[in-house]
């Protein structure tokens, strides 16, 4: 079971309606993460500091080693690798709009 994707909890601001009234996100940022959104989209996250580098702490050298990354050789890759990395090859259109499809 996935954990709920705790970004949509976050309150979302238009860039316009931000840049209108920057100061008033800009504080309302110190007390929970805002996220910036244009044409409906998710684009920035704003946050206090001090969150950020709790946040940066928190995720220092847990990524990676979750990740349980191991290099191998192509030569050496199995079918199934070979293929799993060419199915996570972004699409022609993916490239053109520099976003994921997913």
């Amino acid at each position: 079971m996935n954990a709920p994707d705790k970004i949509e909890t976050h309150p979302r601001v238009p860039l316009t309606r931000f840049h209108n009234n920057t100061g008033e996100f800009l504080d309302m940022a110190i007390k929970q993460p805002l996220v910036l959104t244009s044409h409906g989209r998710d684009r920035q996250v704003i946050m206090d500091s001090d969150y950020f580098k709790h946040l940066e702490k928190a995720a220092a050298g847990t990524i990676i080693a979750g990740m349980k990354v191991e290099a191998v050789s192509s030569s050496d890759m199995t079918e199934a690798d070979a293929r799993a990395f060419a199915n996570a090859r972004p699409t022609a259109n993916e490239l053109k709009n520099d976003r994921w499809d997913d």
